[in-house]
């Protein structure tokens, strides 16, 4: 859905902002200190998937936790290939969203 494609980009957009800070945070912090930085936007991902499960929008056939994780490793692998050099930041928002709803979309009733 619309909204579904908003709320990633506008988490992209957030963790994109953060990036450099992210990636000094995981040289320096210890790791259940980044775990507590992650809780609140891993809260608002798990509720949109909620969410979207109850509505139809995305599929059940998955483990949320699961959900969840594939989420914020494709945008942590976003965040890696812009520092790279291989991934334009103006593009990642749209490359996410595109891949989140696919991979997240309703499981296929034809298999």
């Amino acid at each position: 859905s619309g909204g579904s494609a908003r709320l990633i980009r506008s988490s992209w957009t957030v963790i994109n902002q953060s990036r450099a800070l992210l990636l000094a945070a995981q040289r320096a912090l210890p790791p259940e200190r980044i775990r507590e930085l992650h809780e609140e936007p891993m809260r608002r991902v798990q509720e949109l998937l909620a969410r979207g499960r109850a509505e139809g929008a995305f599929r059940t056939d998955l483990p949320e936790s699961w959900m969840v994780a594939t989420f914020y490793s494709l945008m942590h692998a976003a965040a890696e290939e812009i520092g790279a050099g291989r991934l334009d930041g103006q593009d990642a928002g749209h490359l996410l969203a595109t891949t989140i709803l696919a991979a997240f979309g309703p499981a296929s009733s034809t298999g």
